[in-house]
This record gives structure tokens, sequence and C-alpha cells, in this order.
């Protein structure tokens, strides 16, 4: 497995345009939600905190629902069938491809954490950095099993647009586009059992000192069991189809 890891990694090194987008996007989003954040009324300490770790979070699912697209592509391209041909399980394969979609997070994630360094003088200790640096990147499994479920099961032009509805959806549903204090109740009580909800929450309760909760983390849990079945599942009849 480690050595399709590779494979796939040198052909993700070839694609520099779609890292420099995954770059730039976020931290344009970083700059303009921080001052939106600021002008709602939220303290502009805890706005950089919060808008850090909504937009990294937003970057990295981005990052990882758009390998989707490449998923289809290899579909296409017969590359499915190739690796069929292999003595690599389903799953071996689709957690082989699952750790490529999550490297995908990191770019975004370390942009936007510089960005609330260098642009609002965000303060953390080191541990702290590291807490947050590592559940942005781990949190990011159920999107990439998704993204890779989506690309085995739909055509290219399809997959972008169901990456596009799903990340962009789910970011505003999560409240990493806002609060979920501007939300109605049933609405914030809805989003709290969204993955991006629970995947951002991760973070959020590290830089603002609260401590873990165990029913958001069960939540994501559940979120990453239901994903990477479907993804398996979607692997195994993509590959009939190819």
């Amino acid at each position: 497995m480690l050595g399709y890891i590779l494979i796939e990694c040198k052909r993700l090194g070839r694609d520099t345009g779609f890292l420099f987008m995954s770059v730039l996007t976020p931290l344009i989003m970083y700059v303009v939600f921080n001052n939106l954040n600021v002008a709602i009324g939220q303290d502009p300490t805890q706005a950089a905190l919060y808008t850090m770790i909504s937009m990294s979070a937003f970057g990295a699912i981005s990052g990882v629902l758009n390998s989707s697209i490449g998923v289809a592509e290899d579909r296409a391209m017969g590359w499915l069938r190739q690796l069929r041909l292999t003595p690599l399980s389903p799953l071996r394969i689709v957690l082989g491809r699952v750790l490529i979609s999550m490297l995908l997070a990191l770019p975004p994630v370390l942009s936007v954490c510089l960005a609330g360094v260098l642009v609002n003088d965000v303060q953390l200790s080191a541990g702290r950095w590291l807490a947050v640096v590592g559940l942005l990147w781990l949190g990011t499994a159920p999107f990439a099993a998704a993204g890779i479920a989506i690309g085995y099961l739909l055509s290219v032009r399809v997959a972008q647009l169901a990456g596009i509805f799903v990340y962009i959806g789910l970011s505003l549903l999560g409240g990493l586009w806002m609060p979920l204090a501007a939300f109605p109740d049933w609405l914030a009580e809805l989003a709290r059992y969204t993955p991006t909800n629970r995947y951002a929450d991760l973070s959020w309760r590290v830089v603002f000192e609260q401590g873990p909760s165990a029913a958001g983390i069960g939540i994501l849990i559940g979120w990453l069991a239901l994903a990477a079945g479907f993804a398996v599942y979607a692997y195994q009849r993509g590959g009939r189809q190819a």
C-alpha cells in the first residue's frame, strides 16, 4: 500500500494549480469573514481565533472533497481497473486514497494558521498549535472518505458539482461561515449534528480552552464510519462499471 500512496503523492505534486487555489481561497475568506464577525459585534480576539479555525476547516474540507474529481478522472481513464488487478484489497485501496486525500488538507490549514499569526497576532502555546493542526488534519477523514465515494460513483463533471454542493452546504449549516449564535435555535441544534460543526468544534475547544466533547467526538466517529462504508461500497460498485 505504501508504494501506491507514493505514486499518488507524485501525481498530486504535479497539480500545482490546484494546490495554489486550495491555499488562496481560504486565505481570502479568512480576512473577509474575520472582519464580518468583528462588524457584527464579536470581540476581535475571539473573532480572530474563531475565524482562523473556521476557515482552516473550510479550506481543509474543500481540499479533501475536491479529490473526488481526481478519483472520477482515474476511473474514466481505467486506472481503477488496473488497481483491481493488484493484490491490494478494496479496503486497503480506499484507505490509501483517504490518506492521500487528507494530505490536501494540510496546505490550507497551515496557511490560514500562519495568516492568523501574521494578520491578527494570534498567539497560542506550542502544545495548542500542535493540537489545533493535528485535529484539523485528522478530522478530515470522514470528508476524504465521502469525496472518494463521490468520485467512484459519479462522472468527473457531476463529481465536481457534488463536491462543491456538499462542502459549501455543510460549511454554511455547520457554522463555519458564521457562529451558531446567529442561527435560530432549531437550526443551531441541527447544526451540532453535522460533521462540519463537530470537526471544527474539536479545534475551537482547544483555542478557547474548553474540554473535549464526548458527544461531539462520537458524532464525528459515526460520520466517519458511515462515509468509510459508503466509500468501500462505491469502490466496489464503481469497479464493476469501469
